[in-house]
């Protein structure tokens, strides 16, 4: 009877250890998804080699990631400003800007406490391709 026991207790233990890995693996896909791991990984990778202080990790120009610094935020708004968006306030945590008669919304986030990512949200500015670089 032990021996069958343990036997049982050996076989449930394996099934629950590979339903937590199988769980496991499905979050981490489902955040890499949501949150675009592989392009942020491959902006880090952009900064620390290309010597550009902001970088387009969509290739959209609706995400970009920069070092956290003064001069990163104020480059990035004075680039807003030179495309033609005005800063009209605040929309919670992040900025509110215009922009051809349409609000922008964009979201300044810190990463590791060394990185910013900017993300504008808008369905009409997501196919829009910009050069950030011209400024």
């Amino acid at each position: 009877m032990n021996k069958n026991f343990r036997k049982l207790v050996n076989i449930v233990s394996a099934i629950l250890i590979t339903l937590a890995a199988i769980w496991s693996i499905y979050k981490l896909l489902e955040l890499i998804k949501k949150y675009d791991l592989i392009s942020i990984l491959l902006g880090f990778s952009k900064l620390a080699t290309g010597g550009q202080d902001i970088v387009d990790i969509s290739d959209k120009g609706v995400k970009f990631l920069a070092y956290n610094s003064a001069d990163a935020a104020e480059a990035f708004n004075d680039y807003l400003e030179f495309e033609g968006y005005k800063k009209i306030g605040r929309f919670g945590k992040s900025d509110l800007y215009e922009y051809n008669g349409e609000e922008i919304i964009i979201k300044r986030s810190k990463l590791f406490n060394k990185f910013y990512l900017f993300e504008i949200f808008n369905d009409e500015y997501v196919g829009r391709t910009v050069d950030l670089y011209q400024v």
